[in-house]
This record gives C-alpha cells, structure tokens and sequence, in this order.
C-alpha cells in the first residue's frame, strides 16, 4: 500500500529529529572527551592516566639554605612570591609552579647530584564565570589545593640553617638542565639567595671574585648554565657583614652571568 504524503512527511520529520539527536549525542561525547584531564596536583595531563603533562609555563622558586636568613629576610620572600602566583596578570592558569631548596647536603655523597621538588602543583583559576560556575567553589578550591600548600611548603623551606658551602652556580647549572624542568612553556626563575658563591671551586669571599676572575678559572665550563628562553627574579637577601661583598661587582657578576647563560633578568628585589 503506498504511502500518503502525511506519512512520507512523517517519517521525514522522524528522520531529521533522529538525525539531530544523534548529532547532539555525538557532540556531547566530543565535548566530554575532549575536556581536559586535571591531575590531583591541578595540572593538565596528556593522557588519562596521568602519565604526561601537557606543555605549560613554568616558575621554579630556587631557595639557599646554605646561609641563616633573617625574618626580615623571610617575611619579604614569603610575601613577594605569594602576591606573584596570586596575581592573575602574572601567573596563568595551569601554569607549573616547582620549590626546590639547595645547600652544601644536596652535593654531599654524590658524584651526580639531583634535585627534586619540595612541592610541585599548578594553578587552578582563582575564579569562574559568573552566569554559570561556582565562584565560591573555584575560589575554595584555589585557595586549599594551591595557594596554602605552596606558602606552606615555601614557609618551611625559609630555614635559618647554616651551611659551611654555598654552591649556587653548581645548583643552578643543574636546575637549567634537569629533568624536572619539563619542555614547553615559558621558563621563569625565582631565586632566593644572597648569592655570594661560595665552594672550592669558586668564591665570592676571595679576592679573585670578579667575573673575569670566574671567566678565568677552569671552574666556568664546570659549571656552565643553559637559561635561553628563561626570565630570571631573584630576591637578594642583602646581610650586613657581608656588605663589602654583596657590592656593585657583585651585582654585576650575576647580570654577566646570566646574560652569557642567556637568560633575561626580569627583576632583581633586593632586602636588607
């Protein structure tokens, strides 16, 4: 029996809502599927096994504990790096942020010294979109799985530990080539030191201290740092018996040095 032109319209009708849904089915699967996967550690992964990291930036905070700071000292350390990765314009969402620590153990023992970090999370958004999220979830959120984990842990890396060694140029030759620091993204180092080196192989309580002197020395291609691409802050911790060290040759010792390691300093925030 053939079909009347109100059933062909009918099964058109059928047809196309059928289509639709499939349509919307499918769309809704490529959305779930193509949501990106968040680690415990709040940070993007390739994979849903958490195995890779996708590409992020990435701020690695480098603290001396070769030397005693003052609470003036960890006060204004505290305080500069928790308003940097609090400060939405300076520090992205997902971004990487890594705290190592360094002093004269980290080289005891070892013919191949390594460095882990003390704490390594990424930055969940501080808030959402006012028609349809949750702002106070997400701001709970990056308050209690970011922000007091990272002052937390850099809190109690502000040690007031002595150390009989300084090796800040062997540390961070080692940080610009470790493992730790993944590819992609923008680089940043935060460095928290007085930065007066101080090991056999170079010291800046010697006379010979100047950069030419470092130059010089076979203890530079020992000791050679690869920061392209990196930008550099780091916090001085000014002392005042050490204040005819910590000097404008000092200062311009570290503005060669990592210009020839071919990074970029970004700020140099010093504190007495």
């Amino acid at each position: 029996m053939p079909l009347s032109r109100l059933d062909r319209r009918g099964i058109v009708i059928l047809c196309g809502v059928g289509g639709l849904a499939v349509a919307l089915l499918a769309s809704v699967v490529g959305v779930m599927w193509a949501r990106p996967v968040i680690g415990s550690d709040n940070c993007v992964y390739r994979d849903r096994r958490l195995l890779t990291r996708a590409p992020a930036d990435q701020t690695i905070i480098l603290v001396d504990q070769s030397e005693a700071l003052t609470e003036t000292h960890r006060r204004f350390a505290l305080s500069f790096i928790t308003d940097y990765v609090a400060d939405d314009a300076k520090f992205a969402v997902r971004s990487r942020i890594a705290l190592f620590t360094f002093s004269k153990a980290n080289f005891e023992g070892q013919k191949s010294p390594s460095f882990r970090p003390i704490s390594d999370l990424c930055r969940p958004p501080s808030r959402g979109n006012d028609l349809y999220e949750n702002n106070r979830r997400i701001t709970q959120d990056f308050y209690q799985r970011f922000l007091v984990p990272v002052t937390t842990s850099l809190r109690q890396s502000l040690t007031t530990e002595v150390g009989e060694w300084s090796p800040i140029l062997e540390t961070l030759q080692l940080i610009s080539r470790s493992q730790e620091i993944e590819d992609g993204g923008h680089k940043t180092l935060i460095v928290v030191s007085d930065m007066l080196q101080h090991t056999d192989g170079f010291s800046h309580y010697r006379d010979r201290r100047s950069y030419e002197d470092f130059l010089r020395s076979g203890f530079a291609s020992d000791v050679k740092a690869d920061f392209r691409d990196w930008s550099i802050i780091v916090i001085y911790l000014r002392r005042y018996r050490d204040r005819r060290f910590q000097e404008a040759a000092h200062l311009e010792f570290w503005q060669r040095y990592f210009h020839d390691s071919g990074g970029t300093i970004g700020r140099w925030a010093g504190v007495d």
